[in-house]
């Protein structure tokens, strides 16, 4: 899900990914990435300049592989849980998600 422009949580000329997720098995990299690819197609056809999103940097792949894409932290967030074991983010979890 995604907000885009002026009027929703994004903002003026940013395209914010509220959720997205890629199911878990073979290929899931390469899901990942055409999920990624197709947020940027969307915030480009909505004239945005930019892409907004968050992942857990517990979600190791996920987060590696949208660094290798260009992507930068921009906020830091942490997520605590209790009792503290992973839950949904695990190193193999390809889960975009942002607690705004």
């Amino acid at each position: 899900m995604c907000h885009a422009g002026p009027g929703t949580e994004a903002g003026g000329g940013i395209t914010y990914v509220k959720f997205a997720a890629v199911a878990p098995g073979p290929g899931v990299a390469e899901a990942f990435a055409a999920l990624v690819a197709s947020c940027l197609g969307y915030a480009a056809e909505r004239g945005c300049a930019r892409l907004t999103l968050g992942v857990n940097t517990a979600r190791h792949e996920a987060y590696r592989q949208l660094l290798a894409a260009g992507f930068r932290t921009d906020t830091p967030g942490v997520t605590m849980h209790r009792p503290n074991e992973p839950g949904y983010d695990r190193e193999d979890v390809r889960l975009i998600d942002d607690w705004r």
